[in-house]
């Protein structure tokens, strides 16, 4: 594999669910949705906030990404007792590295980066993952961008909505 990415949002029982594929797909590494995920046979519970984001794995490992994941520019993540590092290296481009600082895998928030989500992990031989850790790696890959990009919106509309205000204001001085 050397590479996942994100299916289409499906609505199946009552809430969103998304397909973690290898590569392109159509072969899924997983389905996520909001609360848990299915991946491998197990069933993860899913949970995030500003402080971090936990994935609890059926049979009771834990995998962890710690800190405010829509603004934070070093992650520290933790799959199981096995610790990695997002590094952000520029406005958009990511870089995650092992214990050892050696370079695992990329991925980018350009190009429509957040809708796929895409994880590129570098030669399997130089960085062996589980499907299991590569499934949360790419999970917390989406959550970062997703959050990354309700930043950005946010910022973008309240500078817009000031605009707004100084222009009338301009208007109705005149």
């Amino acid at each position: 594999m050397h590479y996942t990415s994100w299916g289409k949002r499906e609505k199946g029982e009552g809430e969103q669910r998304i397909p973690l594929l290898i590569e392109d797909g159509p072969e899924e590494l997983g389905i996520f949705s909001e609360q848990n995920a299915a991946v491998g046979g197990q069933v993860w519970q899913l949970s995030h906030d500003e402080e971090g984001a936990t994935a609890t794995l059926g049979d009771g490992r834990v995998f962890r990404a710690a800190g405010d994941l829509s603004k934070q520019k070093r992650i520290k993540v933790t799959l199981d007792a096995k610790p990695f590092h997002f590094i952000n290296e520029s406005s958009s481009n990511w870089i995650i590295e092992d214990e050892a600082g050696k370079k695992i895998g990329q991925f980018s928030g350009a190009g429509n980066g957040v809708r796929r989500s895409i994880l590129e992990f570098e030669d399997e031989a130089a960085a062996p993952l589980s499907d299991e850790e590569r499934a949360g790696l790419s999970w917390f890959v989406r959550l970062i961008l997703e959050g990354r990009l309700g930043t950005t919106s946010r910022t973008l509309i309240g500078t817009l909505l000031g605009f707004t205000i100084v222009g009338l204001i301009a208007f109705v001085v005149k």
